[in-house]
């Protein structure tokens, strides 16, 4: 079981940054949804100071952060419209540009629903949140890509992702001149 604390204030200012310069986050702060940010870090061996665990998963995978809708309920008794958390581990060691990048990316995933009169609020005032989903999403199993080839899903996802982006993605696969 990881071990939560509230974020730091670097954390929460460097989001406030985030959401303040990036045009696509301005319903956010239109619609004043509040976002609570905790930080999760893994459980330690206290004589071999070994991680015993993964502080965030989402569908058993690790995951380097989360972002969840909070319920009606602990709306209503103070907490947040959505709860980003952070695998503090991880943050402790990334660059304070990929910092920035990792928290745009939950950012990302918030977003208030409207409707032809505007932001759609639920019965406390607060406005409804639905998570984006990912723009682009995978589930790939190598085995699979191996056996088959051209053939499997895998390689019909990678190849499209390619037709459509380019080598955004994947830039490594392009030779420098």
């Amino acid at each position: 079981m990881p071990i939560y604390t509230p974020a730091r204030q670097s954390i929460k200012d460097l989001a406030s940054g985030i959401l303040c310069a990036t045009e696509m986050h301005k319903p956010l702060l239109d619609a004043r949804v509040k976002i609570d940010f905790v930080e999760a870090r893994a459980v330690e061996d206290p004589e071999t100071h070994k991680k015993l665990d993964t502080p965030i998963t989402i569908r058993g995978r690790k995951a380097f952060g989360m972002t969840r809708v909070i319920g009606p309920k602990d709306r209503v008794m103070g907490r947040g419209d959505v709860e980003v958390t952070l695998d503090a581990d991880y943050w402790d060691d990334l660059t304070e540009t990929q910092q920035s990048a990792l928290l745009d990316h939950e950012l990302t995933h918030i977003s208030v629903k409207l409707d032809k009169r505007g932001i759609v609020r639920d019965d406390a005032g607060r406005p409804k949140i639905n998570l984006r989903l990912h723009d682009v999403e995978v589930g790939w199993f190598n085995s699979v890509a191996l056996r088959h080839g051209t053939a499997s899903q895998e390689r019909i996802q990678a190849k499209a992702i390619v037709d459509v982006c380019g080598q955004y993605y994947f830039p490594q696969f392009v030779a420098e001149s």
